[in-house]
């Protein structure tokens, strides 16, 4: 299956960064010099990603602006002489289109809620990426053999060509309870998901594998989640139950990375994704 579109959702209000997220889109954040986004978005771009929708709120206007040209600031770093600074900002996304969707109140709440609001413009394909806009897999940008992740995702998706695909990380046994957990069983050397079992009791993980929100899924799985129920006890819509859903029904592979998984999903983790990724930089110089 040629996968060449990515679904990123980035529609979060960023709650736990307030006030900074008052101002500052979570997903815009930055990691060393580059929002949390952009680092997703690259990785793509480098596996062969030509396409982004990405699932925005009401009041996002950050995202879009990024990925859109900025004429003014090229025209003032080229009138200052720096003409390389220029070159880069003009050529930065040029290889990627981005359309953005916007993720109304009334569409409800939920990781799953993005797949159903930008429907449309997956319908056709073979297969598509679903990304969380805030956390990514890293081992550095000039580690050719191991940086570029997306790439390596896409080769395991293309050996099984499976319905759907559901990344994730070993976790030790004392933070199971933090993940949705992988129940699985194995065939001809490969893992399949049967079910994710949220935040389990201590003692009752079902593998260690916890789920990182990272899937590859064709269109069949809307018709999942056109007729998935919200969570009974928070109301929302669970990607997880849609992985879950879809297992029951056909081939979900699990895909274990063998990389550093960067969640900027809170303060502390963000900030400890900011020292990973600078000392990474530092050992590339």
């Amino acid at each position: 299956m040629h996968i060449k579109k990515a679904l990123i959702t980035a529609a979060g209000m960023g709650t736990r960064f307030l006030p900074i997220t008052k101002t500052i889109e979570k997903e815009m954040l930055p990691v060393f010099n580059k929002p949390v986004i952009d680092y997703l978005v690259d990785d793509c771009i480098q596996g062969g990603i030509t396409e982004f929708v990405i699932v925005v709120n009401e009041s996002s206007t950050q995202i879009e602006e990024y990925y859109s040209p900025n004429k003014h600031l090229v025209a003032e770093l080229r009138s200052l002489g720096k003409h390389a600074a220029a070159d880069h900002l003009t050529t930065l996304h040029e290889k990627a289109t981005f359309t953005f969707v916007t993720q109304k109140v009334a569409d409800g709440y939920g990781t799953a809620v993005p797949l159903k609001v930008a429907k449309e413009y997956f319908l056709d394909e073979e297969a598509f990426l679903v990304l969380m806009g805030d956390d990514f897999l890293y081992n550095g940008e000039k580690f050719s053999e191991t940086g570029i992740m997306i790439s390596h995702f896409l080769a395991a998706h293309e050996k099984n060509q499976a319905q759907g695909l559901v990344t994730c990380l070993e976790r030790p046994e004392a933070d199971l309870s933090k993940y949705g957990i992988a129940k699985m069983h194995t065939e001809k050397g490969l893992n399949y998901l049967d079910t994710l079992v949220e935040k389990p009791a201590p003692g009752t993980a079902p593998s260690n594998l916890a789920n990182i929100s990272k899937y590859i899924f064709t269109p069949t799985v809307f018709e999942i989640v056109e007729t998935q129920l919200p969570n009974p006890h928070s109301g929302e819509l669970y990607i997880t139950d849609t992985a879950t859903i879809l297992a029951g029904q056909f081939p979900v592979v699990i895909y274990t990375p063998q990389s550093q998984y960067l969640d900027c999903g809170t303060p502390e983790s963000w900030l400890a994704s900011n020292n990973t990724v600078a000392a990474l930089k530092k050992l590339e110089k």
